[in-house]
């Protein structure tokens, strides 16, 4: 049996890289995790938990990330009954968010008094002075703005009194003519 030791510590090398190069390979074959399925990071200056409510309040420089999303306010409550993330509700002047659109390989970005991200339902409402912007391609803005991050759908509303009147604009593609 002892002349079976060499031959195992031989092996034992290449075994093991044989091993990472295969955990490396299949690491990279892995499908995009969406966002909506990572982890909830959140950092603020300061926190108050309401235990019995399910309301936590974060003050002071708020920033919630879950993914490519990240959301921002002055001040952020978050609404957690019996342990179970809710809503989330920033406030600023502006709040402000960004994701990252695997279908369209950019990014998009809003901004507004208030932004509510129901978490069960995957949606974001901006609303007071609402504007989503996919920079290099178009800018949206409205009293109202709602999201729906799984659908990628977006619908925007003007006030009621109709001062704040839906605005869309759109940058054309660059011309390929070199006339």
């Amino acid at each position: 049996m002892s002349a079976m030791q060499p031959h195992n510590k031989l092996y034992r090398p290449i075994f093991i890289l044989c091993f990472l190069l295969s955990f490396s390979l299949t690491s990279q074959a892995e499908p995009h995790v969406p966002d909506e399925e990572q982890p909830i990071h959140i950092t603020a200056d300061h926190l108050e938990v309401q235990e019995k409510t399910g309301i936590s309040t974060y003050t002071g420089n708020v920033n919630i990330q879950q993914g490519s999303l990240e959301l921002t306010g002055d001040t952020v409550t978050i609404i957690h009954p019996d342990g179970q993330l809710e809503m989330v509700k920033a406030y600023g002047a502006p709040a402000q968010f960004k994701r990252f659109s695997q279908v369209e390989q950019s990014w998009i970005n809003g901004q507004a008094n208030l932004i509510q991200y129901n978490t069960k339902y995957k949606t974001i409402l901006l609303s007071g002075d609402a504007k989503v912007m996919q920079p290099g391609k178009h800018t949206i803005t409205g009293s109202n703005i709602f999201y729906d991050v799984s659908k990628q759908t977006l619908m925007a509303k003007g006030s009621k009194d109709g001062h704040n009147r839906v605005s869309v604009t759109f940058k054309p593609a660059p011309s390929d003519d070199k006339e």
